[in-house]
């Protein structure tokens, strides 16, 4: 039997595909949604992850729904991830759900201080854990490694257990430190040996490896997430625009290199 959710996913995929609601266009919101079809709001939200992860719609927070194709792109249990500003990252976390595997302390040896950009021999929160999609029968999306600076170790040891969103707004909303950058690195990779078994993935199968350092207003780094993506459930997209100069004229790109011979 289908659940309600999959059903009102269908309803709205059938109605993306029929032209209700064309491509660019945003889509009602949840609340309104709710109202047209008869269902909890909740229900609604979990239709709209799974179109979502389907890549047919992107949701970002203060933008709405926009639906990017007719039909799905990936299939069940991957993840689209549309990145433009570090509220869409923080969005993530409340549409995914964190499994903590494992907290620790972990001094940091040469290596791992190149990561965090700190000496040697400090103390930094590490917090393991898987992200999963609302889908309960898919398989993990990423296993993650936070790690956090001492001086927020104690208020997120504390608290991450019943937190929702991600550490990084946990800092904010308790301690009211805020990200005022996010640096980001993707990296092509296997799926490691110790992460195979959890992700519930083949060892050695394509990955996407992303590190974020978040750095506050005076350039401090004081998290580090670093995850492992099967390839076969996450995909990232991004936008880019030419520059426009104060006139309103294209910014012109540098000049094209010649070929020797």
């Amino acid at each position: 039997m289908r659940t309600r959710w999959a059903i009102v996913a269908k309803l709205l995929a059938q109605r993306i595909a029929h032209g209700e609601y064309p491509v660019g266009t945003v889509m009602p919101n949840e609340v309104d949604l709710a109202e047209q079809i008869g269902v909890s709001r909740s229900t609604v939200r979990a239709a709209l992850n799974e179109l979502q992860q389907s890549g047919m719609i992107s949701r970002r927070r203060n933008a709405g729904t926009r639906v990017e194709s007719l039909h799905p792109l990936r299939g069940p249990g991957s993840y689209n991830q549309t990145l433009a500003t570090i509220e869409d990252v923080a969005q993530y976390g409340a549409q995914t759900d964190r499994q903590i595997q494992e907290i620790a302390d972990d001094v940091t040896d040469v290596t791992l201080a190149a990561l965090l950009n700190c000496p040697p021999g400090q103390a930094w929160l590490r917090v393991s854990s898987l992200r999963s999609s609302p889908n309960a029968s898919a398989p993990p999306l990423c296993w993650t490694d936070v790690y956090v600076a001492p001086m927020f170790a104690p208020i997120v040891r504390e608290r991450v257990a019943d937190y929702p969103g991600l550490i990084s707004t946990l800092i904010e909303d308790f301690a009211g430190h805020r990200t005022a950058e996010i640096r980001q690195t993707i990296t092509a990779t296997g799926v490691p040996k110790r992460r195979a078994g959890p992700l519930k993935a083949k060892l050695g199968a394509h990955a996407l490896e992303i590190t974020r350092c978040y750095l506050d207003a005076k350039d401090r780094v004081f998290i580090v997430s670093r995850s492992i993506h099967p390839a076969d459930r996450f995909s990232y997209d991004s936008r880019l625009k030419r520059q426009v100069a104060p006139n309103g004229v294209y910014a012109p790109g540098p000049p094209p290199k010649r070929l020797a011979g």
